[in-house]
This record gives structure tokens, C-alpha cells and sequence, in this order.
């Protein structure tokens, strides 16, 4: 697959906001361009998850030319022999996106050895719990205790967030439902990757 995305202009420092790891905002982006930007080739693999991406990824647009895009892969991966059903090991753009978390995860290594980059991250940054234990592979010895407490902060946060939204409940106020979403991102990453 000749993917011409490469993360749409973000960089970490870029995709930094409170309460959403920077890896996974990232690497959702990312995976919605190669998705949108695939181009027909024999070896093409894909998983459930981007296959049923790049039907979608084409099917919002309105406009005949990318359509036609998606179609040509469609019919190429469609010459035989046929593949059938493709985990994410053999899948071509989960390897392109593995290649991109680990240039993300090596940057964010990078950027935490600054001083002003650190102290934010530790104050106010998030990490999802696996790219926490993933960064810390990155990291100097000395900062993977920053990335463990940048960690254990969002997790207490997110903890007596919680705890506060279950008391709304049970009072009938229900607003702050993005909530769940951030506890879910925390827990188990981004949708989708």
C-alpha cells in the first residue's frame, strides 16, 4: 500500500490537550489519512477495522474522484488469490500505523527531556496507560519515575472525577457523559488503534 500520510501536520507539542493523550489524538488522525489516502496495490492487507475505514473514508465524500480511489483498491484486493479475512499482524495499515507510534513515542522521549515540556506533562499532561508503559521504553531511567507520575495524576483525576459523576447519577443530573469517553481513552487507548 503507497500511503502518502504522514501524521497531518501534528507534532506532539501540537496535539497536547488536557485530558487527551497526545499519541492517540495523533494516531487517530493518522489513521483516518491512511485510510483516506490508500492506493491500489497487490499486496494490499487489511483488518476489519481498516477495511471497513477506507469503505467509509471515501463513502462521506460527495465528490465521484475519491470514491473512484477506494473503488480501485476495493477491485485490486479483490484479484486473486483472495486473502479472506486479515488480523492486524498481516495488515498493512496497522503496520504503518505501529511505525508512526513508535516515531511518535520517540519524539515525545525527545521532548520530555526538556525542562518546560516536562513540567507541563507533569502539571497538566495526559498519557493513556499504554503509551505510558510504551514511552517509558524511550525515556532515560531518570524520567520513566516522571512518566509514572504523570500517569498515577490522570489516573487519581480521572478516579474522583468519576467518583463525582457517579454522585450526579444518582442525584438525575447526567451531564458530563465525556467522561466515560476520557476513562475508556485512559484505559484501554484511543478508539480504534
Amino acid at each position: 500500500m503507497k500511503a502518502e500520510a504522514s501524521a497531518p501536520g501534528a507534532n506532539v507539542s501540537q496535539a497536547l490537550t488536557k485530558g487527551t493523550c497526545p499519541i492517540c489524538a495523533i494516531l487517530k488522525d493518522f489513521q483516518w489519512t491512511l485510510a483516506e489516502t490508500a492506493r491500489p496495490q497487490s499486496d494490499l492487507r487489511v483488518c476489519n477495522f481498516h477495511g471497513w475505514a477506507l469503505a467509509r473514508s471515501r463513502a462521506k465524500l460527495s465528490r465521484s474522484t475519491p470514491g473512484e480511489s477506494v473503488t480501485t483498491v476495493f477491485l485490486e484486493m479483490l484479484k486473486p488469490p483472495l486473502v479472506g479475512k486479515v488480523n492486524s499482524s498481516e495488515c498493512t495499515l496497522c503496520h504503518r500505523a505501529l511505525e508512526e507510534e513508535v516515531t511518535r513515542l520517540r519524539e515525545l522521549a525527545q521532548k520530555l527531556q526538556g525542562t518546560m515540556f516536562a513540567q507541563w506533562m507533569k502539571s497538566q499532561g495526559t498519557l493513556c496507560l499504554e503509551h505510558g508503559r510504551k514511552v517509558k521504553e524511550f525515556v532515560p531511567l531518570r524520567l520513566r519515575t516522571l512518566v509514572d507520575e504523570i500517569v498515577e495524576r490522570n489516573r487519581a483525576e480521572l478516579e474522583q472525577e468519576l467518583e463525582t459523576f457517579l454522585e450526579q447519577l444518582k442525584h438525575g443530573i447526567h451531564e458530563g457523559g465525556g467522561l466515560l469517553g476520557r476513562a475508556a481513552e485512559f484505559l484501554v487507548g484511543q478508539r480504534g488503534l
